[in-house]
């Protein structure tokens, strides 16, 4: 069975329970992109416009938000698609937030693909360039990217900008921030108080103590985990979570096995060839000795196993 595009999840009478989700420790989390869509759904703009003024490093606030962007449930497959949340900001600009828990392939060009297909949608054909409003990529990722090794700084802005000075920015309208939590995990140690490291930290796990200690002076994820505890209560909502979870689950199990076997097969080749090389190499040397001793070539081709021509070659 489906989930209607016409009834949001996140609707409906919600689970009474004696002792808060939060107290229990079963709060979903919220970096599950289902989770993360009810939680920052249309009605609770000003919670989102929250976030994204900590990510942004800016007063913003936000003015519409995309509805029912969720893909049917596929339960014979626990496969459930949920597209990126795009919002639209009362200054004019454009913003994408997407939750990658998956490593996927050139990452970098499919953030910029994404951004770019935001972009274009603003005009249709025949407008004017002039109408493209700015359009911000935020893409919040559960690993580290290669392309960003030894940079540990987190909600770096990245733009167009030219490679004399790289102060002068070609245009405003591009903007891409790319935020990994392994490494806001990390910087939330040495700076506590960094707000986007709190956000990173609740989107991971908000049933760490270290987010119960973050609610109690930062309104915004106080306000958060409030929302959360009604999220977290919707049976529909969390069976729909745990077949996510599985399904994530049960696909990097897959990638993890297919990567020992094939390390182990790798391996196994490489012994097979190692041991055929010394072999090789062994009655090379047992040849050599015997035409010293003035041996026929085919009684050390007998000995050996190497042909008449290799032998020769040795002479």
């Amino acid at each position: 069975m489906g989930l209607s595009h016409n009834k949001p999840i996140w609707r409906g009478d919600f689970m009474k329970e004696k002792q808060s989700l939060l107290a229990q420790g079963k709060l979903l989390e919220p970096k599950l992109d289902v989770v993360f869509h009810a939680l920052f759904r249309e009605d609770n703009k000003e919670l989102l416009g929250a976030l994204t003024s900590d990510i942004l490093r800016e007063e913003v606030k936000i003015k519409t938000t995309d509805k029912n962007r969720y893909v049917d449930i596929d339960e014979a497959n626990d496969k459930l698609g949920v597209m990126d949340l795009r919002a639209e900001l009362e200054n004019g600009a454009h913003c994408i937030i997407e939750i990658q828990l998956k490593h996927c392939e050139n990452e970098p060009e499919r953030i910029l693909y994404y951004w770019a297909d935001a972009y274009s949608r603003q005009i249709k054909r025949g407008d004017r360039f002039g109408k493209l409003e700015k359009t911000i990529s935020i893409a919040i990722l559960d690993h580290e990217l290669e392309e960003l090794r030894g940079m540990e700084e987190i909600g770096v802005k990245w733009q167009i900008r030219d490679e004399i000075t790289g102060k002068r920015i070609l245009t405003d309208r591009l903007e891409i921030i790319i935020i990994e939590l392994p490494k806001a995990r990390r910087m939330y140690k040495i700076e506590p108080n960094n707000a986007i490291c709190q956000w990173m930290l609740f989107l991971d796990n908000p049933n760490k103590r270290e987010v119960v200690q973050i609610m109690e002076e930062n309104k915004n994820i106080k306000k958060a985990i409030d929302e959360l505890e009604q999220v977290s209560g919707n049976a529909r909502l969390r069976r729909i979570a745990e077949l996510k979870e599985k399904y994530i689950r049960d696909e990097q199990s897959s990638i993890e096995y297919a990567q020992d076997e094939g390390f182990k097969q790798g391996e196994a080749k490489g012994r097979a060839e190692g041991e055929t090389k010394g072999r090789n190499e062994r009655n090379m040397e047992i040849a050599k000795n015997l035409l010293k001793q003035n041996v026929a070539i085919d009684i050390i081709s007998n000995a050996t196993g190497l042909s008449p021509e290799e032998i020769k070659s040795l002479k």
